[in-house]
């Protein structure tokens, strides 16, 4: 009976401790999340905003393709997204009787060993005649020429040691500047520009690049966009998903809801945010918002100053949020300006035809 009440005993302490490890989760790591979002105020704190949007991509590229002159035994002697000069020795084939045919850099160039046969395809001269076919039919790019490629092909190393006569043995990326090709929903393309500078992230790495062309197609747009930076993985890129930033502001971050307005003297409608001072009370802070993020209901806006024209024209500095400000949440309490998207109905007017008018009583005309 003493050992039986032994267990009981510590199963019942390990229960409470468990029981205690629970209590001070719930107390650290839930009540101060859901206190936070009841309490009234919110802090303003300092914060980064991405507005992006999904692209299908394709690149363009200045290519040359160097094939094997004979079978053999390759030997290279630069490697992949080595800038070379012209004049530079490549490789080496060696056949299995005879001398060894060495291959020297034509021009200055960066040296890639990713083939996917499209290298005489997607030149940049090709962009005059591109089409939106071409995202799901790369055979749409041949034109009239007749080919059997249907699918995108998964670009393939060329550098291996057994070579046939006229496989490829390396290519050699020319110029500095390359294209990329965007299918872009039109829903978007409010955030596009001619000559504005975006970002495409293919996967592999964020690259900065600028818009040359916009061109609108009954279901999409295709943006053109041209770019000098390079990275590990651009030489094998041709066919991808990308995400577009086309904005990457910093500021302050505050609810959505906190935003309101309210009459100036002047009777302009201002936007802004109710402050907390250190006697309780609120007062009026103008603000400028950079970016929305409507999933969360936050709003990105401007730090301690922006400027703006005033009635004459001249430019004027206007002070706003600071880092650690504490505003009210839900600014509709205090404005004095409601918003709305109901659109009042007007009323219809009655049509009476002239058959269904009463007929005038004598004496009437």
């Amino acid at each position: 009976m003493k050992e039986k009440g032994k267990k009981t005993a510590g199963a019942a302490a390990i229960i409470v401790f468990l029981g205690i490890c629970a209590a001070l989760y719930v107390y650290i790591y839930v009540v101060p999340q859901v206190t936070g979002a009841l309490t009234p105020t919110a802090i303003a704190q300092y914060g980064e905003m991405l507005t992006s949007n999904p692209a299908d991509c394709i690149v363009f590229r200045s290519e040359k393709v160097a094939l094997a002159e004979q079978s053999g035994q390759a030997g290279y002697y630069a490697g992949e997204g080595d800038k070379t000069r012209l004049g530079e020795k490549i490789a080496d084939v060696y056949p299995a009787g005879g001398a060894a045919k060495s291959y020297y850099m034509e021009t200055t160039g960066v040296v890639s060993y990713w083939y996917d046969g499209f290298e005489d395809v997607f030149r940049p001269d090709a962009l005059d005649v591109f089409t939106p076919d071409v995202f799901d039919d790369p055979s749409a790019a041949f034109g009239e020429e007749e080919t059997e490629q249907a699918d995108w092909p998964e670009p393939r190393s060329v550098n291996t040691a057994e070579k046939e006569k006229d496989d490829p043995l390396y290519k050699i990326v020319l110029g500095d500047m390359w294209y990329m090709a965007l299918r872009i929903d039109s829903a978007y393309m409010d955030r596009y520009a001619m000559g504005a500078k975006i970002s495409v992230d293919p996967g592999s790495g964020a690259v900065d690049a600028r818009v040359i062309r916009m061109t609108q197609y009954e279901d999409c747009w295709v943006v053109i966009a041209q770019t000098n930076r390079y990275y590990s993985s651009s030489c094998r890129l041709r066919r991808c998903s990308a995400t577009i930033v086309t904005e990457d502001n910093t500021g302050l971050i505050i609810p959505t809801s906190a935003r309101c307005f309210r009459m100036s003297e002047e009777g302009e409608m201002q936007e802004g945010v109710y402050v907390k001072n250190i006697r309780d009370e609120y007062h009026f802070c103008r603000i400028s918002v950079l970016a929305e993020d409507t999933e969360k209901d936050l709003s990105l806006v401007a730090e301690d100053t922006f400027f703006e024209r005033n009635g004459d024209g001249e430019t004027v500095t206007v002070y706003t949020l600071s880092v650690y400000d504490e505003i009210l949440r839900d600014g509709s309490e205090l404005s004095d300006v409601r918003i709305t998207d109901e659109v009042p109905e007007e009323e219809e007017e009655e049509i009476v035809f002239e058959w269904e008018k009463p007929a005038p009583e004598e004496g009437e005309e």
